[in-house]
């Protein structure tokens, strides 16, 4: 309203309160963010048994897989802000769009207890191993680092989010990575073979039918999530040109974090020795044993709990956003899940979510019956993310033939080709998941595919139903109720004759978050204090580590084993690597690999190539179980009755070319 159009008999009104300058985040910043919450190490040693065929294992899926999601999510955030929940209401319909963004969401619920569970047996590794088979260490781990991580996802925002994830992607993953790479490098130019067969002979998986084509189609999902971050689309000055330029950045950095760590860790490990029960940090351990630089373990393990926090921030952030935007433009839930603090965060949504995954986690760490089985619970879940794809894809052939004059920053070209490839991959992704992998020792395959359909249908699709059965018209946000309701980025249309004083415009659904704070002294203090924390845990883990000893009774294990291994018809890795990797009592293999933990762990590593969400298990080399039991046979016999009742009668197939 001008000041002509103010009454004479009236006081001039207070000037409007200049509103605080928008804080924006790069699109590289996203594309780090994107990276985090799709790539880490964790994967490396488990793919690197595979030697080169780890190529294969993921270049095939990034054609198939990654480059539709990609290109497709490209083009939708670059004319729609919002989300996957934006993409599939516009697409096809809002209760569609409420389905996606529950998956989205409920799957991280049972994500985080084995993500966490890897951070608190990452930090036993370095500390004290024995902590590793603690219910009662694991779950105070999981509940402190997951409350942690509200907290400052809380009170840092999506800039603070970002700075942070980006952060533990640096530290967490790409210097370590670069490392393990250079160290490669060196012992190849050092005139050593490779430990694993570099011919084209080995680029193909073998082929040993169903368990190939297991790890083969489950491997797409390693590229799950990388969609998740468009709903922070608004967060960049210029979303159209500048979510593209994130989405191709980070297709190429995931691809070299998954391929190259893995290849540098099969050319100096060999893959019988990678062995899994004590986790990723054996093979790292292994890894370095070769340049007598082991104190290095604990520097990585400490960037590997960088890096799975990093991740977990910007899962957090993600899904949890992308319900709030649709409950509050359609009023799918009650408003008590509709609040955000000044930060734009959905507070009360992450606090609910915080108790159910806390409760989750308990029950993982301290229920033996829990953590053994727990792996179920990733099928299950991944089976639910899966749906986000197919609504997505569908979703954008329908928003290019309906919409086609909307602004788009970005065309993906052949989109509908793009769009039949990613759903048929999609399609078979789900399709494979109801083939029993390794950790289905027995019982009906009917039985089976059972517990996941009826897994699948309570966690991902009856609670929206139950959301649109319980709705009420009070539930809509008024802010959307006499504006646009679409979330678009253009204005509502102009009134035919407006009033000389009119009322503030409804905001629409993308504006509704607040705008971002520019970052001060709280900022930098909560990044201050956790570089405080990171170097503190590096100086005590340096301080308790230390390699295995290299004692006559230790060369003593490690000829024994080296003998058991070639009767076996295994290969035996140089006995100076047995030694320092396993002294004279097996280190971190012998702690209690057949207890509830231990198992758990175990089996979360007979996995694909996935870091974070879409980790899922598949039909493991029998190779890998082999190696471990002569292990345990020479260090520790005593635990190796235990260990083949609990886990000799895995489901194996020959996946490992020798």
């Amino acid at each position: 309203m001008t000041s002509a159009a103010v009454p004479a008999d009236e006081p001039a009104p207070r000037a409007a309160a200049r509103r605080p300058r928008p804080t924006y985040i790069t699109w590289l910043t996203l594309a780090f963010m994107t990276t985090a919450s799709v790539a880490s190490l964790r994967s490396a040693p488990t793919m690197a048994v595979y030697g080169l065929t780890a190529v294969f294992l993921y270049i095939v899926p990034a054609i198939v897989f990654l480059m539709p999601q990609a290109l497709v999510a490209a083009e939708l955030a670059s004319g729609w802000k919002g989300g996957v929940f934006r993409w599939v209401s516009e697409g096809i319909s809002p209760r569609w769009g409420l389905l996606a963004v529950w998956c989205q969401f409920a799957m991280t619920i049972f994500y985080y207890p084995t993500l966490l569970g890897f951070v608190a047996s990452t930090l036993a590794y370095v500390f004290n191993p024995d902590l590793a088979s603690s219910g009662v260490y694991t779950g105070i781990v999981i509940v402190v680092v997951f409350w942690l991580g509200v907290f400052l996802s809380a009170r840092g925002g999506t800039g603070g989010i970002a700075k942070l994830a980006s952060s533990g992607l640096l530290i967490g993953t790409l210097i370590p990575g670069a490392l393990l790479v250079v160290l490669g490098v060196i012992y190849l130019l050092q005139g050593n073979g490779s430990a694993a067969p570099m011919d084209s002979a080995h680029l193909i998986p073998q082929w040993t039918g169903i368990a190939s084509l297991v790890l083969i189609v489950n491997n797409f999902l390693s590229y799950s999530g990388m969609e998740m971050n468009a709903v922070h689309v608004g967060s960049l000055e210029n979303p159209r040109k500048e979510f593209p330029k994130a989405m191709f950045f980070s297709v190429g950095l995931v691809l070299l974090i998954f391929i190259l760590p893995a290849l540098a860790i099969s050319w100096v490990v060999p893959a019988d020795q990678l062995s899994l029960t004590a986790g990723v940090m054996q093979a790292f351990d292994a890894f370095f044993a070769y340049f007598d630089m082991q104190k290095l373990v604990p520097i990585v393990a400490i960037a590997l709990v960088c890096a799975s926090a990093g991740g977990m921030l910007t899962w957090l952030a993600g899904p949890s956003k992308g319900l709030l935007l649709i409950a509050r433009k359609e009023g799918y839930l009650p408003p008590f899940f509709q609040q955000q603090n000044e930060n734009g965060i959905p507070v009360n949504i992450l606090v609910v979510q915080g108790g159910v995954t806390t409760v989750i986690a308990l029950l993982y760490a301290l229920v033996p019956s829990v953590s053994s089985a727990y792996w179920i619970l990733s099928v299950m879940t991944t089976q639910i993310y899966l749906v986000v794809y197919l609504l997505m894809f569908v979703a954008a052939v329908k928003l290019r033939r309906t919409q086609p004059d909307v602004e788009r920053g970005y065309r993906a070209p052949a989109l509908k080709f793009m769009c039949v490839l990613g759903f048929a991959a999609s399609a078979a992704a789900i399709m494979i998941g109801f083939v029993p992998p390794s950790q289905f020792e027995s019982g009906s395959h009917f039985l089976y595919v059972g517990v996941i359909l009826a897994g699948t249908v309570l966690l991902g699709l009856l609670p929206p139903l139950l959301f649109l059965r319980a709705q009420k018209p009070s539930w809509k946000n008024d802010a959307t109720a006499g504006g646009d309701a679409t979330g678009s980025d253009e204005p509502a249309a102009p009134a035919a004759a407006p009033a000389a004083t009119t009322a503030p415009a409804a905001r629409t659904v993308d504006e509704m978050a607040p705008e971002p704070a520019p970052e001060g002294k709280g900022h930098r203090g909560r990044t201050l204090l956790l570089a405080g924390v990171v170097a503190v845990l590096v100086v005590i883990g340096l301080i308790s580590y230390s390699g295995k000893k290299e004692t006559e009774a230790a060369k003593e294990k490690a000829g024994e084993l080296s003998r058991l291994l070639e009767k076996n018809g295994l290969p035996a890795p140089d006995q100076d690597i047995i030694v320092r990797s396993l002294g004279e009592d097996g280190g971190a293999v012998c702690e209690n690999p057949a207890d509830a933990l231990g198992k758990a762990t175990y089996l979360d590593q007979l996995s694909n190539g996935a870091s974070h969400v879409g980790k899922r298990p598949v039909i493991a080399d029998p190779k890998v179980v082999q190696a471990q039991a002569a292990i345990l046979e020479v260090y520790c016999p005593d635990k190796l009755a235990e260990f083949e009742d609990e886990l000799g009668e895995l489901k194996t197939d020959d996946t490992v070319d020798d």
